[in-house]
């Protein structure tokens, strides 16, 4: 018995083969339909893309602020010599923070109003310095070493609660307490007349950043700003 074979064209390729079952008018002439996995790729290849470009520029930014940051201050002031006394009665100057980098402030116990405000920032540059440990040190001169002696300072100490590891206070004779303030850091004292036969003190309220050969770097407001600014530099100073 002869078989059938199905007609061939004139080309000799097989029709094509019909589809399984009848076409519906709304098939006619439609695209094939792209797989969901193509669908899915392509917004991941996107989020991939979007994502290392964030990694890239936050690298730079990172960077350029890391950069930034180390670069000490450009200011450069010799500070003389000194060596007056601290809370525990001891000898100590610009000798004992040789190779310390150092931030000084300049109060007296008895201050009611600016000299507390000081102290509290002088803490909070403690606190935010831990991890510079005994490489940062914090000095505190009184502008009244008449009434602030030795056991008035480390009372005044236990009384706020500072860290003596990393904290100094010093007083001594006046004239070298002047000498010291007025004459090695810049900074005013002195007492006024603010009625007949009553004095009040004033002094600079600025803080002072000097490095490990005792050169002063910098002055800084104790406001936010100037706390971040004293903290930045100190930081480049001791890395």
């Amino acid at each position: 018995m002869a078989s059938i074979e199905p007609m061939r064209p004139a080309n000799g390729a097989l029709p094509a083969a019909e589809p399984n079952g009848p076409l519906l008018p709304s098939d006619r002439g439609r695209a094939p339909r792209p797989r969901s996995g193509a669908r899915v790729a392509r917004p991941l290849l996107w989020i991939a893309l979007v994502s290392l470009i964030g990694l890239i520029a936050l690298f730079f930014v990172g960077r350029a602020v890391r950069s930034h940051a180390a670069e000490p201050p450009s200011i450069r002031i010799p500070l003389p010599a000194f060596a007056l006394t601290d809370q525990r009665g001891q000898r100590f100057g610009l000798e004992q923070l040789r190779g310390r980098v150092w931030i000084a402030d300049f109060i007296f116990t008895t201050c009611p109003t600016v000299c507390p405000k000081l102290t509290e920032r002088m803490r909070e540059i403690e606190l935010r310095s831990r991890d510079l440990g005994g490489a940062l040190h914090l000095l505190t001169f009184t502008v009244d070493p008449e009434n602030d002696t030795p056991e008035v300072l480390a009372a005044y100490a236990a009384s706020q609660r500072l860290p003596l590891e990393r904290w100094t206070l010093l007083t001594g004779p006046l004239d070298q307490i002047e000498s010291t303030i007025l004459k090695g850091f810049k900074i005013a004292m002195g007492k006024k007349e603010s009625s007949p036969g009553i004095f009040s003190i004033f002094h600079g309220e600025r803080l002072v950043l000097v490095d490990q050969e005792g050169v002063i770097r910098g002055y800084y407001e104790a406001n936010d700003e100037g706390i971040s600014a004293i903290l930045r530099d100190a930081g480049a100073l001791v890395k």
